[in-house]
């Protein structure tokens, strides 16, 4: 074996023994990268803090990226004069498959208590009992003039004993939904309605066209 190659052989074998051996000074860091930081584990004491808490909560306004729903009239069915508008968004476009879209999520969240033809006489106000305050009939007086916006915003955020429907119904399908229910109401004031109304308005203009 060359005597060169002793040195070498003896520090491996140095380093190797040191393998698993304990020392109660701490560790020799040669580069110190990001091992030691000014910083605080979640739910850690934070004294700089008037309420001691090192998890800030963000700033008040902040909004996440993508969620800044800005338009009034997509998100919330209002013009630039604060109020309910009957005009469609420029996101929704109004033609034979918004209706179909708006027939078919009626018929799953809209249906059971409004019936199919907006009454307000579905399936489920019969069982049980019924219910102490009866759907809303979208063809009374009352309703005939809402606009758009308004039935979005009663879908949205409920009204009286309906819960709102905003969490299981994104804002495309509630305009959906709305227009389906204004398609109703122009079916029902023109002709009447005598049976279920499975897609006989499937081309029925639901609202004044987007301007």
């Amino acid at each position: 074996m060359s005597r060169q190659l002793l040195p070498m052989l003896a520090l491996f074998g140095a380093l190797a023994a040191c393998e698993g051996n304990r020392s109660e000074l701490p560790p020799v860091h040669i580069f110190i990268d990001m091992d030691f930081q000014q910083r605080f584990d979640p739910q850690e004491r934070n004294d700089f803090f008037a309420d001691h808490r090192a998890m800030r909560p963000p700033v008040e306004g902040t909004v996440a990226q993508g969620f800044l729903k800005d338009d009034d009239l997509f998100y919330r069915g209002r013009g630039f004069d604060a109020r309910f508008s009957d005009e469609l968004p420029e996101q929704i476009e109004l033609d034979a498959k918004l209706l179909t879209r708006g027939q078919q999520r009626y018929d799953i969240y809209c249906a059971p208590c409004h019936d199919q033809v907006g009454h307000g006489t579905g399936p489920s106000t019969r069982r049980g009992g019924g219910f102490k305050v009866q759907p809303a009939s979208f063809h009374q007086d009352r309703l005939q003039p809402m606009p758009l916006g308004y039935f979005f915003d009663v879908i949205s955020n409920g009204k009286g004993t309906m819960l709102p429907y905003a969490a299981q119904i994104p804002e495309a399908d509630r305009w959906a939904i709305a227009v389906w229910v204004r398609a109703l109401q122009l079916h029902g004031k023109n002709k009447g309605w005598d049976d279920t109304p499975r897609g006989v308005v499937a081309a029925a203009p639901a609202s004044p066209e987007k301007k």
